[in-house]
């Protein structure tokens, strides 16, 4: 008889481990598959935990798939909903210009503000300007620039190709990947020039 209280325990203990599993496993699908509560998403709807809005992003109501950005932050289409939302960035800053006859090398200081994220490139918009720099008018296609007008990834730019002692103002605009989404006004920094003798 005392040799089978062992056997007997054994086969308590086996019993309640299974239960114990069992319940502990039932528990972690309902954790699961259960509706996120306001503050916290699940993108979809298999198996994944609920998971925290990520910064300047919030949901209000329960069993939110994604959040909603903040006013005046953005996600850009190929973000994912884990990613924090962002916005456009400053105006770039401390722009120094070097002339050369009919040529000039632009540069300028990245902006103190990117916005949260890491695409942050530069445009640039050329005006022939009269004596009164207030008289503008798009530069012609004439006029080149080095590596490129838009899309530069550096805070540099080579103009060259304008014509000699005239004025010309430059606008260098910062963008990100949701200032698209973003109304308007441009962030931008400007500088004005007069050329040289070709």
């Amino acid at each position: 008889m005392m040799n089978a209280c062992p056997n007997i325990l054994k086969r308590v203990l086996h019993i309640f481990k299974n239960a114990f599993s069992k319940l502990s496993h039932n528990f972690e699908r309902v954790v699961l598959f259960a509706a996120c509560r306001p503050g916290f998403y699940k993108a979809s709807d298999g198996s994944m935990k609920c998971a925290k809005c990520p910064p300047h992003s919030s949901s209000h109501e329960d069993g939110s798939v994604n959040c909603r950005c903040e006013n005046n932050y953005f996600r850009a289409d190929k973000d994912p909903p884990s990613m924090a939302c962002t916005r456009p960035p400053s105006a770039p800053r401390n722009v120094i210009s070097n002339i050369n006859e009919t040529s000039v090398i632009l540069d300028w200081s990245w902006p103190l503000d990117t916005g949260g994220r890491k695409d942050v490139t530069f445009n640039i918009l050329c005006k022939k300007c009269g004596w009164n720099v207030q008289q503008c008018e798009p530069c012609g296609p004439h006029v080149r620039f080095l590596p490129r007008q838009s899309g530069l990834a550096n805070a540099t730019v080579t103009v060259t190709d304008l014509l000699a002692h005239t004025n010309y103002t430059f606008e260098i605009d910062a963008v990100n990947g949701v200032s698209e989404l973003s109304a308007p006004p441009r962030q931008f920094a400007a500088v004005t020039i007069t050329t040289n003798q070709a």
